[in-house]
C-alpha cells in the first residue's frame, strides 16, 4: 500500500492544473513529465512514416508514435498551423497514430508543422514538437549573370562575378575552379545580394592573352533541402594564337574569304595572289605574276568562289586605271572582264542585293607639280557592274559630292551608304549620302560628328554602321556609329587609343575588337595594345591586352565559328608576313 502514495501524490497535483488541451494534463507541467517517466524510460516522441524529403508535391504526413495517444484537439492544431498550411486537419487514425493532411505544398523548403498540442495518454508532450517537412521538386542549378560559353577576357574586367541560383539556397560557397585559367584566377569572398543572387570577389594574374578554359564546380553549395547544386559551368576564352606565315608582306589591302572557308590575300603592294585553304597550317602562292598594279586596287567577292577585282594605280604613272579582273579561288584563274567606265583608285566597291556590284568615287589621277604636291582628282561618278555579262554601266546620277578616302557599305533595306572621305586634298569630310538602287539616284545623309576620311567602316549585326579607324580625322579618336532607325549617327565612345588603318570585328558576346592601328602612320607601342568596344552594353573601351607585334594597313576575316583572322600589313613602315588568329584555336 505504501508503493503507490507517491505515484497517486503526482496524480494529484497534476490533476489540480488546468487542462489546456483537452484532456487531464498539462503536458508543459514537470509533474506529468516525472509521472509519464514513471511508467516509461524513453521519451515520448512520434516518427514520420510519410516521405519527409519527396521529388513531388506532398499532401499529408503520418505519424507513428511510441505512446498511446490522448484525444487530440485539432482545432487548435489546425489554427497553430494555418499561416504556414492550408486547409490543414489533424485526425487520430490508431490508437498511436496521427494522419495530418493539406492542401499540396509545391514551392521548394523546409517547413515546420506544429506538434505541441499532441500528448500521449499518460499526458507526456513530444520530444520534438516541431516537424521539418522538406518539399524538393527541383534540383538547384547555378547560372552566371551574362553569362555565354564563349567569351573573352573582359569577362574578369569588373573583377566580380553575379550567380544567380534557380531557387533559394541555404549555402552559397565561391566555386571551385578548374581549367587552363584557373591558377591565375584567386577568389576572395561572397557577398549575398538577394534570396537567389550572390556576387563573388576575384583577383587574376594572367601572364597572357592566350585561348583557356575556366570550370566553376558548386560542391559546397545546397538548397533549404540540402541538395547540392547540381550543374558546373565552362567558358571558352577566345584569345592570339600565332598564324602561318604569308608568302609576300601586303599592306593596305582586303583579304577575303569564299565559300570553302579559305582565305585569299591578293594585291597590296604586292601583284600576286596566296591561299590558306581550310584546314592547311600554310598558305599556297598562286599566279605569283599577276597584272602590276601598285596600289588602290578594290576587290568583292561575287559569289561562293569567283572574286573581282577593279582599278588601281600602276606607280609611277600618276593616272589610275580602268582594268577589271575576275580571280577564280578555286582553281586560281586570273582572267580580264569589262573594263570600267572611268579610271579609280582608292574608291569604293559594294555588292548590292541582287549581286551586281557598285563602284563609285576615287581619285582618276595625281598632280605631280611640285606647286601642288598634294593635289589630285577626285570623282563623283559612279558605276555598276553585271556579273552575267562582264559590263560596266556609268549611273547617270552624279554623287552629292566627289569623294576619295571614303567607306560605303550595303544596308539591309538595299540602299548604300556613304561615309567622309576627302575632295582634292587631303582634308576629311563631315557628310554622308545614300544611293538607292531602285531609283540610281543619291541623296544627302546625316551628318557625321567629326569630318574623317580614309577611314573604316561596318555593318553590325543589327544592322546599325561602325565607323571607325579614319586617318584624316583631325588627329580625333572617336569611334562613331550610324544608328538606322533614327537616321542619326553618333559618337559611341573614344578608344584609349588613335587607331588609323586599324581593323575592327564583332566578338560573339556583341562586343566588337579594334586590333593594331596607328598614330598618324606612327605604328608605335599603343597599337599594340587590344582594345573591345562593349557594344550596347555599357559602351566602354577594355583594354585587351597586348598583340605581338604593332602593326597597321593590315587586314582580316572573321571565320564562321567567331574566330578573327589578322594578316599581313606594316610595322614601322615595313610589309608584315605574320598573321594572327584571336580565336579558341588555329
Amino acid at each position: 500500500m505504501n508503493k503507490l502514495i507517491f505515484p497517486i501524490f503526482i496524480f494529484a497535483i497534476g490533476c489540480m492544473i488546468p487542462e489546456k488541451y483537452g484532456n487531464p494534463f498539462d503536458q508543459k507541467s514537470s509533474g506529468v513529465l516525472f509521472f509519464g517517466a514513471f511508467f516509461d524510460s524513453t521519451p515520448f516522441h512520434c516518427s514520420n512514416q510519410s516521405n519527409h524529403k519527396t521529388l513531388g508535391t506532398i499532401d499529408q504526413v503520418l505519424l507513428q508514435c511510441n505512446r498511446d495517444l490522448a484525444n487530440i484537439d485539432a482545432n487548435y492544431l489546425a489554427v497553430s498551423n494555418q499561416d504556414v498550411f492550408s486547409n490543414v486537419s489533424f485526425s487520430k487514425i490508431d490508437k498511436d497514430r496521427l494522419l495530418i493532411t493539406f492542401d499540396p505544398l509545391v514551392s521548394d523548403g523546409k517547413y515546420e508543422l506544429n506538434l505541441f498540442g499532441v500528448v500521449s495518454s499518460t499526458g507526456e508532450t513530444l520530444l520534438e514538437d516541431k516537424l521539418p517537412i522538406i518539399v524538393d521538386t527541383q534540383i538547384p542549378t547555378v547560372s552566371l549573370v551574362g553569362y555565354i560559353p564563349i567569351t573573352d577576357y573582359t569577362f574578369f574586367s569588373p573583377h566580380y562575378w553575379d550567380f544567380t541560383t534557380s531557387e533559394p539556397l541555404a549555402i552559397f560557397s565561391p566555386p571551385i575552379l578548374s581549367g587552363s585559367l584557373a591558377s591565375e584566377v584567386i577568389l576572395r569572398s561572397v557577398q549575398k545580394v538577394n534570396e537567389t543572387t550572390y556576387r563573388v570577389y576575384f583577383e587574376v594574374n594572367f601572364s597572357s592573352n592566350s585561348p583557356g578554359s575556366l570550370t566553376m564546380h558548386f560542391y559546397n553549395s545546397q538548397d533549404n533541402a540540402g541538395n547540392e547544386v547540381s550543374n558546373s559551368l565552362t567558358l571558352q576564352f577566345i584569345g592570339l594564337v600565332q598564324g602561318p606565315n604569308l608568302h609576300y608582306g601586303r599592306s593596305e589591302f582586303d583579304a577575303f574569304q569564299n565559300a570553302n572557308g579559305d582565305v585569299i590575300a591578293i594585291y597590296g603592294f604586292a601583284s600576286s595572289a596566296e591561299i590558306l585553304r581550310k584546314g592547311s597550317s600554310s598558305f599556297v602562292l598562286t599566279n605569283p605574276s599577276l597584272p602590276y598594279i601598285s596600289r588602290g586596287e578594290r576587290g568583292v567577292m561575287l559569289d561562293g568562289k569567283n572574286l573581282l577585282i577593279t582599278g588601281g594605280i600602276q606607280a609611277p604613272n600618276p593616272y589610275a586605271i580602268t582594268s577589271s579582273y575576275i580571280f577564280d579561288t578555286e582553281t586560281t584563274a586570273f582572267a580580264p572582264t569589262g573594263n570600267m567606265n572611268g579610271r579609280r583608285h582608292l574608291h569604293n566597291i559594294v555588292r548590292l542585293h541582287d549581286g551586281r556590284v557598285m563602284v563609285l568615287g576615287g581619285i582618276s589621277e595625281y598632280d605631280f607639280d611640285p606647286l601642288t604636291p598634294y593635289a589630285f582628282v577626285t570623282l563623283n561618278t559612279a558605276e555598276i557592274y553585271d556579273p552575267s555579262t562582264g559590263i560596266f554601266t556609268e549611273i547617270p546620277n552624279r554623287m552629292m559630292v566627289p569623294r576619295s578616302f571614303s567607306c560605303s557599305v550595303l544596308l539591309d533595306d538595299g540602299r548604300v551608304f556613304i561615309i567622309g572621305g576627302t575632295d582634292g586634298i587631303f582634308a576629311p569630310k563631315d557628310t554622308t549620302e545614300f544611293f538607292d538602287p531602285n531609283t540610281q539616284t543619291f541623296s544627302w545623309g546625316p551628318t557625321l560628328p567629326v569630318p574623317v576620311g580614309a577611314l573604316k567602316c561596318m555593318k553590325l549585326a543589327d544592322g546599325n554602321v561602325l565607323i571607325y579607324g579614319a586617318q584624316l580625322s583631325n588627329s580625333n579618336n572617336s569611334t562613331m556609329l550610324f544608328d538606322l532607325t533614327r537616321n542619326q549617327i553618333l559618337t559611341v565612345a573614344n578608344s584609349q587609343f588613335r587607331r588609323e588603318w586599324s581593323f575592327a570585328q564583332e566578338l560573339p558576346d556583341g562586343g566588337i575588337l579594334f586590333y593594331g592601328g596607328g598614330y598618324r602612320y606612327n605604328t608605335s607601342e599603343p597599337s599594340r595594345v587590344m582594345e573591345k568596344l562593349d557594344y550596347g552594353k555599357s559602351n566602354h573601351f577594355y583594354n585587351m591586352g597586348l598583340a605581338k607585334y604593332s602593326v597597321t594597313k593590315h587586314s582580316g576575316v572573321k571565320f564562321s565559328d567567331g574566330t578573327l583572322f589578322f594578316l599581313g600589313g606594316e610595322i614601322g613602315s615595313v610589309f608584315h608576313l605574320e598573321t594572327e588568329y584571336y580565336g579558341l584555336s588555329n
